[in-house]
């Protein structure tokens, strides 16, 4: 049962993460006073784009071909170890902690830029340094994060996380836990190009980190890194739900029905995640590209800050 729940939980992530990302780009348009795209329209994307033929630059090495690949692995390799719609281990979810799930996704975002450069396009080479400059300042404050939660759990696997929270839930309003979720939550909107670092609809090249990152992929390849792309988002907002904000609701790997009627409850705590996604989207300007450095600095220091008074209110 463990074994076929562990796959159940990738095949969520799989196929309600192009939903997601579909439910947030209509719900910003409505917002917005537009009708917007179909809440099902990046699946009608990758369909159409799983039947194109793919084009390289000739330029372009194995690096190029590969790469997205490998980051749709690495995306996959994060569902097994973070709990989505189970709180109880699978079997796969010692591989790592959350820190190593942090790295996964570093080698993703990697593994992407460098094909960026691999294909010698001056807009990819632009998306590729600008995305590991942020990442430079990103990932540090993801792992401080995670120490946060760490403090207050005692762990750093993400299951134990949210069994320490769920079983005492006054943690969720210790000034560690607080100042975590913040800045775990602006660690989101910067890893997924959200705004104020990132507006997702707007293709004007000077203004794009991520989508210039793929502009030379076409065909299967981008339906690849697209689909990744919101399963990063999904993953995330998951993350950050079960562990963070509310972490009741799960099932148990000794029980399918149990973990089957997690994920009404999953949609649900993920429709609330995105509701504050479109909020931030829709209420604030996107940064000029070089204040993103304050706003990852904010990230930073609130989770230093959370670290500092797990130690303060220990002593």
């Amino acid at each position: 049962m463990p074994y076929l729940i562990q796959v159940l939980q990738s095949v969520v992530v799989l196929a309600f993460a192009p939903l997601y990302a579909g439910v947030i780009t209509r719900a910003e348009a409505v917002v917005g006073s537009k009708r917007g795209p179909s809440v099902v329209q990046p699946y009608r994307d990758l369909a159409k784009l799983m039947r194109k033929a793919s084009a390289f630059s000739d330029q372009a090495s194995w690096v190029s071909r590969g790469a997205p690949f490998v980051a749709f692995a690495c995306y996959l390799t994060v569902s097994v170890i973070v709990p989505v719609i189970t709180n109880t281990p699978l079997p796969l979810a010692f591989l790592a902690d959350l820190i190593g799930g942090a790295f996964v996704l570093a080698l993703a975002s990697f593994v992407i830029s460098l094909a960026a450069l691999d294909t010698a396009s001056p807009f990819g080479g632009l998306g590729a340094s600008r995305a590991s400059w942020i990442g430079s300042m990103a990932e540090p404050a993801l792992i401080l994060v995670f120490f946060t939660v760490g403090a207050v759990s005692a762990s750093d696997n993400p299951y134990l996380m949210n069994h320490a929270i769920a079983a005492s839930p006054f943690a969720l309003v210790l000034p560690t836990h607080v100042l975590g979720l913040l800045a775990f939550f602006m660690i989101v909107l910067v890893e997924n190009g959200r705004i104020p670092v990132e507006n997702p609809g707007v293709t004007t090249e000077i203004s794009m980190i991520e989508e210039s990152r793929v502009l030379e992929y076409s065909g299967r390849e981008y339906a690849l890194v697209k689909w990744g792309g919101w399963m990063k988002l999904f993953l995330l907002s998951s993350i950050f739900m079960n562990v963070f904000v509310i972490p009741w609701g799960l099932g148990t790997s000794a029980s399918l029905a149990g973990a089957l009627l997690a994920i009404p409850v999953l949609l649900g705590k993920l429709a609330a995640c995105g509701l504050a996604i479109v909020i931030v989207d829709t209420s604030f300007a996107k940064l000029r590209f070089f204040r993103i450095a304050e706003f990852l600095g904010a990230a930073f220091l609130l989770a230093l800050l959370g670290v500092a008074t797990s130690y303060v209110i220990g002593a």
